[in-house]
């Protein structure tokens, strides 16, 4: 009896250090973390110093981006009607772009003086093999465009290239004025490496205008388009050209024509609380930061502003990096009212070590996710 109770108590013991042993392979990480306190220690701290270090160098957009598989393709030909601009430019184009396995459906607009055929492109398409494809294309159908028409435009879609702000500047003083301190302004804000682009609306441009006389030169019913290559210095230069030698006697501009430099017909208006404004629509590049782009707009208009004219005003409006802004300063805020509430709550129900393990691994696994965001090369949006 004796004897078989010992076997008993050894078979249970050989059963308990199983288990014992299936106990600690299943747990060999918190064995190792336990025996080994300077490793776990050192990769905590390189866990908090790569996370911040991430939380701060990845950038904050307001939108993800996202790829709009539509490219357009646009033609000027001054003065010419809709029916000539069809024949010329628009199905000269499309017989082309038609020629791309990819594309799914072309749509075409063709109106006085212009012309814009839009490429769709099947979904899940590489847009930048799509951009060289339609290139090819374009480069093809050069030849069979008329040679006066300008060059085509090849535009691609892209939502992530939206304006971030409005930069309204104005003073008391001409439009014209009022348009050369916003174009100084537009190449400072240039410079600055985050930004795409900075377009400028409203304001007047000048221009040479030829007012014609159309009884003095006999045209009738003819409408014709004019071109002359090259630039001139005076306007005396552009009234002392011939344009028909009958006989003897040269016929000149000034003959049939004024010559004036005026105004070109504005094609923008910008007004700001009843005021006229020129506007600069600043782009960001995409994939960087907005808040650090806004302020870097900021500082170079703090920079420029004693050397603009008296009465100047500048005034930043449709500013997405506040919102984007106010976002961020949201998730800090609770992040840590989170965290405060929940090792609170642990600490109440489950004691002081239960709830410091907690607290430092919901923080821990948070710094960890901004480190590998910013190994993915992901945004924060």
């Amino acid at each position: 009896m004796g004897h078989k109770s010992s076997e008993k108590r050894d078979g249970s013991g050989d059963s308990g250090a199983g288990r014992g042993h299936g106990h600690y392979k299943q747990f060999w990480l918190t064995s190792f973390a336990v025996d080994h306190p300077t490793s776990v220690l050192v990769l905590i701290a390189m866990v908090i110093i790569t996370g911040f270090i991430s939380y701060v160098r990845v950038p904050k957009e307001a939108a993800p981006e996202i790829t709009v598989p539509f490219i357009a393709v646009n033609t000027i030909y001054p003065g010419v009607a809709p029916e000539d601009i069809e024949t010329l430019i628009t199905r000269e184009l499309e017989e082309e772009l038609n020629k791309i396995g990819d594309v799914t459906e072309i749509t075409s607009t063709s109106v006085e003086g212009y012309s814009s055929v839009v490429a769709e492109f099947a979904a899940g398409m590489d847009m930048t093999e799509a951009l060289q494809l339609v290139r090819e294309k374009v480069d093809i159908a050069k030849p069979e465009l008329p040679p006066a028409a300008e060059e085509p435009m090849i535009i691609e879609f892209n939502f992530a290239e939206f304006p971030i702000m409005q930069v309204n500047v104005s003073g008391e003083y001409s439009l014209v004025r009022l348009k050369q301190v916003a174009e100084d302004l537009q190449d400072e804000l240039e410079q600055i490496p985050t930004i795409l682009e900075v377009t400028l609306s409203g304001g007047v441009e000048r221009e040479v205008q030829v007012d014609v006389d159309l009884a003095r030169l006999d045209v009738g019913d003819l409408k014709y388009l004019v071109r002359v290559p090259g630039e001139f210095e005076d306007t005396r230069l552009i009234e002392n050209l011939v344009i028909a030698s009958p006989g003897d006697r040269p016929v000149y501009i000034r003959d049939v024509a004024a010559v004036d430099f005026g105004f070109k017909e504005r094609d923008s208006f910008a007004r700001l609380e009843g005021h006229s404004v020129v506007t600069l629509g600043v782009k960001k590049r995409v994939g960087r930061n907005i808040i650090e782009t806004a302020d870097a707009v900021r500082a170079v208009i703090a920079e420029m502003e004693p050397s603009l004219p008296p009465t100047t005003v500048v005034k930043i409006t449709s500013d997405v990096s506040e919102d984007v802004h106010d976002m961020v300063s949201s998730l800090e805020n609770n992040i840590i009212s989170g965290l405060i509430l929940v090792v609170a709550v642990l600490l109440f129900a489950l004691g002081v070590r239960t709830a410091s393990f907690v607290g430092v691994a919901i923080p821990l696994s948070m710094l960890l996710s901004f480190s590998i965001i910013q190994m993915l090369g992901l945004t924060m949006n």
